[in-house]
């Protein structure tokens, strides 16, 4: 990998001093970037009570699931061409645009009365989700540089965490009126998309959007940005078995009702938020790749511990050190990325990413409800940390091999 690089890229800059980069703009990027938690994770806590009300459909089990992550099977298809869009014609209407268009769907389930159009509703959420987390990332890589840009990623995922623990205890507690309840979660957009048109500004490039098409693919680190997107979508299939299979987790072994799956949810990702307002720091200590070792430890150990929990207290242990990984994966893919990326390429790789981890998030339960129909979801989750240890270890090995051959 091209760690040392990314890093000499990275402190080139200073940090931006630039007067319109006021609070106003800060907030309009962060809270954006925190409505893709909102997207999936806010309908998990009402997923039991809505595969009752929707019990005379065939395989109903699975179609309630695929509520939860269809945004992120159009989020991955979207956003390749979203990237396309910021790049050629500019990050900010995309951002305006998509975040209205966010608040129309995701609020629409509130009000439809069948399964199939609030699939379709879904379906719209995640295109507009692929627009907003896009051009966002892409704004935040052109306005920040250097240590700044560490930080504000680092913020970017807090945001994003407190985000989640704020909309899925509100999802969690609307969930107990009614299934409909969480949808109107969704109606924070409208709040968002006024201010984010008067305090976001388009940013000046060096060549300019037209010359942003097509580019020159050789200065593109291919390999480095190949690794990421298949880490991105591994880390992704492994960490939405929490959203996707916890709620049912706990309701079998615990009895624990909404509130409960939402605030165990929202542990996780308190600490994610946590941890990743630290990221700055962490990453003047460590390599990219070895916080890739650090992330695969944590979120295995935490697997292991809460996939064997006899108590509640158990699970939420094993909950707060999953956090404590994922509170990594995130400013670690994003600043890596765009730190090998040049600028006129940047949209099209941040999307690409975009549609790695959104990829990962709706294979997610494709890829594990077999496994946990032949082994229940307590092996299912011990398995899932078994196989992030081992990849940790292949990790550092790997690590260890290239400083090796760095010092050869």
């Amino acid at each position: 990998m091209t760690s040392n690089t990314s890093s000499q890229q990275e402190d080139r800059n200073g940090p931006d001093t630039d007067s319109r980069l006021n609070g106003w703009l800060r907030f309009s990027l962060l809270a954006a970037s925190s409505l893709t938690v909102m997207a999936g994770a806010t309908m998990s806590p009402s997923l039991p009570a809505m595969k009752k009300h929707f019990l005379d459909v065939p395989d109903v089990a699975f179609w309630v699931k695929l509520l939860l992550t269809l945004p992120a099977l159009f989020i991955a298809l979207s956003a390749p061409l979203a990237g396309w869009v910021a790049d050629r014609f500019g990050r900010k209407r995309l951002l305006v645009l998509c975040t209205i268009l966010y608040g129309i769907s995701g609020t629409a389930g509130f009000f439809l009365d069948s399964l199939v159009s609030i699939l379709v509703s879904r379906a719209v959420l995640g295109i507009s989700v692929a627009g907003v987390i896009t051009s966002a990332t892409a704004l935040i890589s052109d306005y920040f540089h250097g240590p700044e840009r560490a930080r504000f990623m680092g913020y970017q995922a807090a945001f994003m965490g407190l985000g989640g623990v704020v909309f899925l205890l509100a999802g969690g507690a609307l969930s107990e009126w009614s299934w409909r309840g969480p949808f109107l979660v969704y109606s924070f957009a409208f709040f968002l998309a006024p201010i984010a048109a008067l305090a976001v500004f388009e940013p000046e490039r060096k060549h300019g959007y037209e010359s942003a098409f097509p580019g020159d693919p050789e200065a593109l680190h291919l390999p480095v940005i190949g690794f990421l997107l298949f880490f991105a979508f591994g880390g992704m299939v492994v960490f939405y078995l929490i959203p996707v299979q916890l709620p049912f987790f706990l309701e079998q072994n615990f009895q624990a009702k909404g509130f409960i799956s939402g605030a165990s949810i929202a542990l996780a990702t308190l600490v994610s938020s946590i941890c990743s307002l630290n990221f700055g720091h962490l990453r003047k200590r460590f390599s990219h790749l070895m916080i890739c070792v650090l992330i695969c430890i944590f979120m295995g150990t935490g697997y292991i511990i809460f996939g064997s929990a006899s108590s509640l207290i158990q699970v939420w242990i094993g909950l707060a050190i999953c956090g404590l990984g994922f509170g990594m994966l995130m400013p670690n893919l994003n600043l890596w990325v765009v730190a090998v990326t040049p600028e006129e390429f940047r949209g099209r790789v941040v999307g690409a990413l975009g549609a790695a981890i959104f990829l990962g998030q709706f294979f997610s339960p494709v890829i594990t409800e077999p496994l946990r129909g032949g082994t229940g979801l307590d092996r299912l989750y011990e398995g899932a940390g078994a196989a992030l240890l081992l990849g940790a270890i292949v990790l550092a090995f790997w690590n260890t091999m290239r400083k090796r051959h760095r010092h050869a």
